[in-house]
């Protein structure tokens, strides 16, 4: 009998490690293909996995950027259990245009993982010189709404670029502050910002807050008022080197009495063998 409840206190201590960005709704907070400055091409490669045993339908929705998109461009996918499906550069159908940013919703029947990897080179150097950051698509859930908050780690380079992507994931307005701490916690300057449903908003924080060094900055999001929820990240380029990073928000616990039908199975599971072992005892 121990032999069969040792297994599945591993299973139940492993499982949430195996399901941590699986899930039925998620959102990339930056997708997008265009040109930079001195003619560099940026693209972005996506790859969409299927986590499950069941046959996965999946619907892409584009959230373009600067405007409400209550009604995106949506293509659907079929993913079989443990199929995975790149595109490499994404573009039509799922992106509507060649040349635009935004974010991508991927909602579906069963649990997916999804990742992006953003990439840009110069057209006379070739697709061997480019330089990549990567994002992990977020379930939704897991964004903040009215009362809560996050946070973002900055830059820590006075000439890099940092760029903050946010997008609205519950389909309803919220008004968000963004805010800029020094490294002890104190706030140096903030800003108002209102995303209707379904909104994408890409600002570059040197623009948003020009008298304020944000050298080794940590940046804040905070929900004020409104029903929606938001998911956010950020990108820092470093001129010259083209070095480049993104960072993904700060997730809020969740509370442990919303357990996942999974994790309720493995510790139905174990209760029945515990149960078993004693009646067996007893005999």
């Amino acid at each position: 009998m121990r032999r069969i409840v040792l297994p599945l206190l591993l299973l139940a201590a492993a499982h949430p490690l195996l399901a941590a960005y699986a899930d039925r709704d998620l959102v990339i907070p930056i997708v997008g293909r265009g040109s930079g400055a001195a003619g560099r091409i940026f693209l972005t490669a996506l790859w969409i996995t299927n986590a499950g045993d069941h046959e996965a339908v999946t619907t892409l929705s584009y959230l373009a950027s600067g405007q409400a998109n209550p009604s995106p461009k949506t293509t659907t996918i079929t993913l079989a259990p443990g199929e995975t499906r790149v595109f490499d550069p994404l573009g039509p159908p799922i992106l509507p245009s060649v040349n635009g940013i935004g974010a991508l919703r991927i909602q579906s029947n069963a649990e997916v993982v999804a990742s992006a990897r953003i990439y840009g080179y110069l057209p006379s150097e070739g697709p061997g010189s480019a330089l990549s950051m990567a994002l992990t698509a977020i379930p939704t859930r897991l964004g903040i709404g009215n009362g809560q908050s996050a946070f973002l780690h900055g830059d820590g380079s006075r000439n890099a670029q940092y760029k903050f992507y946010v997008v609205e994931t519950a389909g309803a307005a919220l008004s968000i502050v963004v805010s800029v701490e020094d490294l002890h916690g104190q706030a140096l300057g903030e800003k108002r910002i209102f995303l209707d449903r379904f909104e994408h908003v890409a600002t570059d924080m040197r623009q948003l807050f020009r008298a304020i060094n944000i050298e080794n900055a940590v940046i804040r999001i905070r929900g004020v008022n409104g029903n929606g929820r938001v998911v956010a990240a950020g990108t820092q380029i470093v001129p010259g080197s083209q070095d480049a990073c993104a960072y993904e928000m700060s997730f809020a616990p969740e509370p442990r009495t919303r357990i996942r039908w999974p994790e309720a199975a493995v510790y139905v599971a174990i209760a029945f063998v515990v149960v078993l072992a004693i009646v067996w005892r007893r005999k």
